[in-house]
């Protein structure tokens, strides 16, 4: 099996969520802990975070990752979506599980596990969590970093369990998948809390009114101590990717640390404030990081963030103020289910956007896109692909103008595979 054909049949045999929607989510109980089970419990061999949020956890999750790899553990990273590459998901000290690996898992699991199970198959996103797990293992590393993939309670990371679990972050609660995480704040806050353990310190983020009570009721029944990042006051550094979202996510995982370093002596002595410096100074290019407000060009200014929400966008919106341009054009794409009325809202009325769609099956059809922009007050046209669209915004662009690519983590994975990943490995 060669590497494009073990993608293909990961894609072709295992419905994924972030492709296709709500068909491919599988709430992980019994397929996870089955999985979890073949291959002897991985997750239970090494220390693990495990982070949860609406916005921010993959950020946080690279910093924390840059910071444990700075003060020299060996640090897994499982992390999702991907943008280019699907290996991106798995690293160990930023660097990528390699194609050889990702093809023996997936025919082990075609020689040992296919046939028996029938219908029952796991979900694509059980079988990549399985594959880090499993990976992390493998590469004896000292600690892993594991970013949820939705939601928390019923998420396939989820079965990792005290004494492995050191510290449980929750980095915000916004209004995002609410047909399976519930349509309220406290519901949605409830979901995340569910990855708090019994005993297990937790970390949160940032305030909100509704969120925090859930979460605290939950820290109360488990006998687990709460930190509140946001109520805290740390050291300033200079990261890569400095925006204004960015330093709540540093709070959060500066909090992080500190939990870390009270309650688990062994780590106290490694995470000395120069590892934590080094590890910060560039944590995205030592961890792999991309698409988070990432500058790709200057003249004009091209930059693409996967914000995808209204908790998101607010941010954006800020950061955009902070941004000195003559004119903004916008591509923007976005998947099915979004609340598009809140992220309109919060979307530049003076900018000129090219209404485009990723090459995904949830990608909301341009067409559908453009026609609600426009009910909302936005000025642009319909571009049916990313590519098109980033093409059109270069030929209007003017040297002191701004391009801003988003919408999506896949309207910004298009532009990246097609403009700026050539000669990629």
């Amino acid at each position: 099996m060669e590497f494009s054909e073990a993608l293909s049949f990961l894609i072709g045999n295992f419905p994924q969520y972030q492709k296709i929607g709500i068909e491919g989510y599988k709430p992980y109980p019994q397929r996870m802990l089955s999985l979890a089970a073949w291959l002897g419990n991985p997750q239970d061999r090494y220390p693990c975070i495990h982070i949860a949020g609406t916005n921010g956890k993959g950020s946080v999750s690279h910093m924390l990752a840059a910071i444990m790899q700075a003060a020299g553990l060996s640090t897994g990273l499982y992390t999702s979506p991907h943008l280019t590459d699907f290996r991106e998901r798995i690293k160990v000290n930023g660097k990528m599980i390699s194609q050889a690996e990702v093809i023996d898992f997936l025919e082990r699991f075609s020689r040992e596990r296919m046939g028996e199970l029938g219908e029952e198959l796991p979900s694509f996103f059980d079988m990549t969590t399985a594959m880090a797990f499993h990976h992390f293992a493998l590469q004896k590393t000292d600690i892993a970093i594991v970013e949820t993939g939705l939601g928390g309670r019923l998420d396939s990371t989820n079965i990792i369990t005290p004494p492995s679990v050191l510290l449980s972050v929750i980095t915000n609660i916004g209004l995002d998948h609410c047909d399976l995480l519930g349509d309220t704040i406290a519901k949605i806050a409830s979901e995340k809390a569910g990855i708090i353990k019994p005993g297990v310190p937790v970390v949160v983020g940032e305030y909100d009114p509704e969120a925090l009570p859930v979460i605290a009721a939950r820290a109360v029944r488990l006998k687990a101590p709460l930190f509140r990042a946001f109520e805290g006051s740390y050291p300033s550094y200079d990261i890569e990717g400095d925006t204004l979202y960015q330093q709540k996510n540093l709070k959060t995982a500066l909090c992080a640390v500190d939990v870390l370093k009270e309650t688990n002596p062994g780590l106290s002595s490694r995470l000395t404030p120069q590892a934590i410096a080094t590890g910060l100074e560039h944590f995205e290019s030592v961890t792999g990081l991309r698409g988070r407000w990432e500058r790709l060009s200057l003249f004009p200014a091209v930059i693409a963030d996967t914000s995808h929400n209204a908790h998101g966008m607010k941010y954006l919106k800020e950061q955009l103020a902070k941004e000195r341009y003559q004119r903004l054009y916008i591509v923007l794409g976005v998947v099915r289910g979004k609340d598009l009325e809140s992220i309109t809202s919060l979307l530049p009325q003076d900018a000129y956007y090219y209404f485009t769609q990723a090459h995904i099956p949830r990608a909301l059809p341009f067409t559908e896109l453009a026609a609600w922009c426009r009910r909302a007050g936005l000025k642009g046209e319909e571009v049916p692909t990313v590519e098109e669209a980033y093409q059109k915004a270069c030929a209007a662009a003017s040297a002191q103008d701004l391009i801003l690519v988003g919408g999506s983590t896949f309207t910004v994975a298009d532009l990246l595979e097609n403009f700026f990943c050539k000669g990629k490995n």
